[in-house]
């Protein structure tokens, strides 16, 4: 049986009458057309009253022309009230846009009310304009959010019959946008007939909306705009669209079996009548509806899946995918049992990864698998940081702001996106566009301006005003405690003064006690913490030897006011504070920061360690003073190449080992989500990996490495039959494990996807400040926008 395929207009009719859909199917089969016939159910004469079909030429002209036109530009630099920003685009519409040998042929009043519509319309979106400039945004982002979204076609097959008969819709919104005062994407349909039924016409542009959300990722918000004979805006939030899918799902099952109805027998699924419409439609001609098909109450239709979500059984939900127009839909994380009615569910927030090595199905790890933390391990060559970056850029396309530490130049290629194969896949296609649609990369360097300078000065520190989130009194003591001490063992192991450590962390954690302690958090400059453990007792602390020795404690001093000054000073001066919240907030609504962190431009790995250490512990004292943990979904996925440098197994103590494994523990009830990439799986601490409950394996190559990997997936058991094959096992292929992954996947090689952002040799200081020197559209493949990936500049 042939896939049933429907535009949104021919669903928006179903939805109506449907009778009026088999009837235009029937006439369609009968004569043998080549179109498929379609009644439009408004009187004749209606769309034209406004010059339906000039006015839309003219919006799509200037939507078209809007992005790169000086004119527009200049517009916008102008005078920032809306009223003015209207009259100069209105003047560049009509200079360009409307095609006036066409209009001057119309009759007055038919030209009346085009120009009223056009009113109407630039009045509309001059108030956008106004309020985001308003609110301080750039006029090119501006531009860019409102014109430079060319995602309007729209093709998606719904596997929602009883048995999960696909049914596929297709079709071309008017416009979509970001909105800056609602802080959602909105797609808006302009209707130049009268609103006489606009919960019909909310249907059809809410359907728009589901089906651009699964294609685009996007959650927008819907309105329908009537321009013609007078001004009304009905609108749904992404909210109440979502609402409605179970009785959209309903619909199409009844729409490909209502257009299949066999009339002569009477068998298959009678379409029911719309009374209210009959006096519009032509199939009802000399009561022609009733005779042929009964009276207009009788028909049914399914409601499978409203009955599904009535009585609250999970899932209820279908399989929904983009149309592969070389043969049938994928469902994007297949191989998942559910208990819908087509025995599939739908994993829309699955991280798309690969594909089956045998077979093709694509695969997916669940987003809720973030927040356990994941492990990608392999040899040289395997593809291991491939597949870690494919991991970060599906947390990106999902809307999860990413903190990835570069050590060796590896990832800072984020910054331009891949040329686009012509191999790819539909649905890597896909993937792809809503990848570069929703990153927004940086590079931060620390100690350096190659990218965006970061600094450690000042020092933040939690006060235990900040821990009240903690009801346990104990556990809120041992948490600010537990901070002061890694930030005091942080900066005696940057000084390296030598001697007794031990005595040092004492004392130094004693000075950060004394200035924290009754603050609600406290900014510290590293001078003055260098003066107070000089001068302890301008803190309050009256006999610090007994403690640490005076000339050890003057020697500390020393050293720490030296990183003021020293090689480590740049470290402290200059640049950005270290601010998670700014780190994962975006500059441009809409989009998700991908913040990579290079280390390769600091002196030494002394440096690198330290820095990385600080990063730990602020993210520990960011997520447990005032992120809220979503369940489920990550706040944030910090990304740690080349873990083995940092966490090494063993009785090694780097300076970042400790709040590192801190973080690995502690994270996944506060919905930070951890990743990490190393070579072997002997080279990282116990404590890391074993608190990672997703892990992926590429080809490895010592036995001992197998011996370890089998410990993961064994369980007490013999070591599972797949293992032996990855020691020859091809780049790019992995085994994983997860929670909750399904038993058709366990030991099945996964093939990772293609990569959406550049992958090639280590860059160095100097290649990334050319690459950010060269400008936003340096690097990238023909065809990309400067909309697409952004130079952090």
């Amino acid at each position: 049986m042939a896939l049933a395929t429907f535009s949104v207009s021919e669903v928006r009719v179903a939805a109506t009458c449907p009778r009026i859909s088999y009837f235009d199917a029937e006439h369609t089969r009968r004569n043998g057309l080549k179109g498929r016939s379609m009644t439009r159910l408004w009187k004749a004469g209606d769309v034209e009253a406004a010059c339906g079909s000039l006015f839309h030429g003219a919006v799509e002209a200037f939507n078209r022309r809007a992005l790169d036109a000086p004119e527009v530009r200049a517009a916008l630099d102008g005078d920032p009230d809306p009223r003015a920003i209207e009259r100069r685009l209105r003047a560049f519409l009509n200079r360009n846009c409307v095609n006036l040998d066409a209009l001057a042929r119309k009759p007055p009043a038919q030209q009346q009310a085009f120009i009223r519509a056009v009113e109407i319309y630039m009045g509309e979106l001059s108030d956008i304009l106004g309020d985001a400039l308003a609110r301080g945004k750039p006029a090119g982002d501006v531009l860019d959010q409102l014109f430079g979204d060319r995602r309007r076609r729209v093709d998606v097959t719904f596997q929602v019959g009883p048995n999960g008969e696909p049914v596929r819709v297709v079709g071309v919104l008017d416009y979509v946008f970001y909105d800056w005062r609602t802080a959602h994407h909105r797609i808006i349909d302009y209707k130049l007939t009268p609103a006489g039924e606009p919960s019909n016409d909310l249907f059809q542009v809410a359907l728009y909306a589901q089906m651009h959300n699964v294609q685009h990722r996007t959650e927008p918000d819907v309105g329908v705009l009537y321009l013609h004979p007078e001004r009304l805006m009905v609108e749904l939030k992404w909210e109440q669209v979502r609402g409605q899918r179970h009785k959209l799902f309903d619909l199409l099952a009844s729409l490909a079996e209502w257009v299949r109805y066999d009339e002569a027998s009477g068998s298959g699924l009678k379409p029911p009548g719309e009374p209210s419409y009959c006096p519009l439609c032509k199939w009802d001609k000399g009561g022609a509806c009733a005779s042929r098909l009964g009276p207009k109450h009788e028909g049914r239709k399914f409601r499978h899946w409203i009955d599904s979500a009535t009585r609250g059984s999970s899932p209820a939900e279908p399989v929904i995918g983009v149309h592969a127009s070389d043969g049938p839909t994928r469902a994007w994380a297949g191989e998942v049992d559910g208990n819908g009615p087509s025995g599939e569910e739908e994993t829309p927030d699955a991280l798309r990864i690969g594909t089956t090595v045998d077979g093709g199905r694509p695969v997916g790890l669940p987003l809720a698998a973030l927040p356990t933390h994941v492990a990608v391990v392999g040899a040289a060559g395997s593809g291991k940081t491939w597949m870690a970056k494919v991991v970060a850029e599906e947390a990106i396309r999902l809307g999860i702001p990413v903190l990835a530490v570069d050590p060796q130049g590896d990832l800072v290629q984020f910054l331009r996106p891949a040329p686009e194969s012509v191999s790819l896949s539909v649905e890597d296609r896909a993937l792809r566009r809503a990848f570069l649609d929703r990153v927004e990369p940086r590079v931060w360097t620390p100690g350096s301006s190659h990218g965006r300078r970061l600094s450690l000065d000042p020092i933040r520190l939690a006060g235990r005003g900040e821990l009240a989130r903690i009801a346990d009194p104990g556990r809120r003591e041992e948490e600010w405690e537990g901070m002061l001490a890694v930030a005091a063992a942080q900066l005696v192991g940057l000084a390296k003064v030598g001697g007794e450590t031990d005595s040092q962390q004492t004392f130094l954690l004693q000075v950060l006690r004394a200035l924290a302690s009754g603050a609600e958090g406290l900014d510290m400059s590293l001078g003055a913490l260098a003066a107070a453990a000089s001068a302890p007792e301008t803190v309050g602390l009256d006999d610090p030897d007994r403690l640490i020795r005076k000339s050890e404690r003057e020697k500390l001093a020393r050293k720490l006011n030296g990183l003021c000054v020293g090689p480590a000073a740049g470290l402290y001066g200059g640049g950005r504070r270290l601010d998670l919240d700014a780190m994962c907030r975006p500059d441009t609504p809409g989009r998700t920061p991908l913040n990579v962190i290079y280390l390769n431009a600091l002196a030494d790995d002394d440096q690198k360690h330290f820095f990385v250490a600080a990063l730990a512990a602020e993210i520990y004292r960011w997520m447990i003073t005032g992120l809220d943990a979503v369940p489920g979904r990550p706040s944030v996925l910090f990304y740690l190449d080349e873990a083995r440098d940092y966490i090494p197994a063993g009785a090694a103590k780097p300076p970042a080992k400790a709040p590192l494994i801190r973080l690995f523990t502690q994270g996944r009830k506060y919905g930070v989500a951890c990743l990490l990439c190393t070579q072997s799986p002997r080279s990282v601490d116990y404590n890391a990996f074993g608190n990672c409950s997703t892990k992926l394996v590429g080809r490895l190559e010592s036995a001992q490495d197998l011996e370890r990997v089998a410990e993961w997936f064994a369980t007490g058991g013999p070591a599972p039959p797949w293992l032996s094959g990855r020691t020859g096992a091809e780049a790019g292929s992995f085994v994983g494990r997860w929670p909750e992954m399904p038993p058709e996947l366990e030991g099945r090689a996964i093939r990772s996807r293609p990569l959406f952002s550049l992958h090639e040799g280590a860059w160095s200081p100097d290649r990334l400040e050319r690459e950010i020197g060269a400008g936003p559209s340096a690097g990238r493949p023909r065809g990309e926008g400067a909309r697409n990936i952004r130079s952090p500049t």
